[in-house]
């Protein structure tokens, strides 16, 4: 390569992603960018939707009208990614390079899915990311609702921040939870993502919106996976609201690996393979009967065992 293209080459992170076109800060400004062929059509990327994402540091070529062309993809600490449904989806990868994920949910208006909380902090946990819930709406809450959701964790490991957007409940101990650190805000529409870092950060004054009359679901406010960078180095990375997460690259025996309460007993386990479902002599669900794991949970647990069980069946079928 001759030094004219070397003078051409740049790095950058990924700050926005909106369908095939990509934003590139590389330290100093924001670049336009697209994919060259050669990333679209490399087979290591075939099993992704996309191949690249918010997070990801990439190197590109400046081109003369302005924009860039993005022609490779450095390496990743780890990626946060769900698996579309159906026998042959690909994976959809949603940020890079994380070290929190903010599973933001609400009391009401919508309501709490433990389920769907679990999920995320399995994938997070898999990818050696720190997961954290944030219960949001907690001027809406009773103190029924409070310790339902407390009850539920209880000795899981998973850090819980109870934040009101309304009255500024606990924002401030998020903001210092996430100073510093890159965080992808993950959660249904409505559940308050965009008040949160509006809350935190108010200069961004983000679009609100509230829940749909007639669904009683939120409307997407945000269309598009983008970071916001703040002066103190506190990267938040905002995304379109999920409700469904498919996991990937996780199988059914390794599951157990990623609920921290049941890693405490499975040394008692009979089996050093046991999967804590139909085994005898199994000590999570000797503490599931005893109390000292959530019931409910090792039940979210179990469907989520069973997802991957027929996940590998399709596959192989």
């Amino acid at each position: 390569m001759s030094n004219s293209s070397q003078e051409n080459l740049g790095t950058g992170i990924i700050n926005k992603v909106f369908g095939l076109y990509y934003t590139v800060n590389d330290g100093q400004k924001d670049i336009a960018c697209f994919l060259k062929g050669k990333i679209r059509i490399n087979k290591e990327f075939k099993k992704f939707t996309n191949p690249v994402a918010v997070g990801d540091n990439v190197k590109f070529q400046y081109n003369d009208d302005g924009s860039g062309s993005i022609i490779d993809l450095l390496p990743r600490s780890n990626l946060f990614s769900r698996r579309d449904k159906g026998r042959n989806a690909r994976e959809d990868v949603i940020a890079a390079n994380l070290d929190v994920v903010l599973v933001i949910q609400s009391f009401l208006d919508p309501p709490v899915n433990p389920r769907f909380v679990d999920r995320l902090a399995v994938r997070a946990i898999k990818e050696n990311i720190e997961p954290v819930l944030c219960m949001n709406k907690a001027d809406l809450a009773t103190e029924e609702m409070t310790n339902t959701v407390i009850e539920y964790y209880k000795n899981s490991g998973l850090k819980i921040i109870i934040t009101s957007a309304l009255n500024m409940q606990g924002i401030d101990s998020l903001k210092k939870m996430l100073t510093g650190k890159r965080t992808l805000l993950a959660g249904y529409s409505g559940v308050g993502k965009s008040s949160l870092i509006n809350s935190i950060y108010q200069d961004l004054n983000l679009a609100v919106s509230d829940i749909s009359d007639k669904t009683g679901k939120g409307r997407h406010t945000t269309t598009n996976v983008i970071m916001y960078k703040q002066k103190d180095g506190t990267e938040l990375i905002d995304s379109p609201g999920v409700r469904e997460f498919g996991l990937v690259d996780i199988e059914p025996e390794e599951l157990g690996n990623f609920f921290y309460e049941f890693t405490q007993y499975r040394s008692d386990c009979t089996f050093s393979n046991c999967t804590h479902e139909h085994e005898p002599g199994c000590g999570v669900k000797d503490r599931v009967e005893s109390g000292i794991v959530c019931r409910e949970r090792y039940v979210s647990y179990l469907n989520m065992l069973e997802s991957l069980l027929e996940y590998r069946e399709q596959k192989y079928r």
